[in-house]
């Protein structure tokens, strides 16, 4: 890969978090937005089949897929979050395994992810989206439309 293509993918993605963090609010907090990106990417990513994954993969700009893949462990199943609570809990987590214990925002974490997969709309289509849905949680489903 070219230094010329490298570079265009590190500002796209540079773009992407820096309009995140002004969509949560936070436009000099690029740290805390990518922990949380990556947080709630995780959730989602261990909470789908592996074969929806790749689905996902194939639609993200290639430093989104690295986020996504980062620290992936193969499970023959998904994790059984049965509701918006341990979805929640499982996201807060994530945030404190990744350095993050002062996500002191005033979004609730329904809001932040909600934000955070309407910025990821830009790359996932509607099917893919559909297709995540059916395998969250009912309280979790809303959070795939509300942005």
């Amino acid at each position: 890969m070219s230094k010329v293509k490298f570079d265009k993918f590190a500002q796209e993605a540079n773009e992407f978090i820096n309009e995140l963090s002004e969509e949560l609010g936070h436009p000099e907090s690029q740290e805390q937005t990518l922990i949380a990106l990556r947080s709630v990417m995780h959730a989602i990513r261990d909470r789908i089949t592996i074969a929806e994954s790749f689905n996902v993969l194939a639609q993200l700009p290639l430093l989104l897929k690295g986020i996504y893949v980062e620290d992936w462990k193969y499970h023959e199943k998904p994790n059984k979050i049965r509701s918006l609570e341990e979805f929640k809990s499982d996201i807060k987590s994530r945030q404190e395994k990744y350095g993050e214990t002062r996500f002191d925002w005033s979004l609730s974490t329904e809001e932040i992810v909600s934000r955070m997969i309407g910025k990821l709309r830009k790359y996932l289509d509607e099917g893919q989206l559909r297709h995540i849905e059916d395998q969250l949680p009912a309280e979790v489903k809303p959070l795939l439309h509300e942005m």
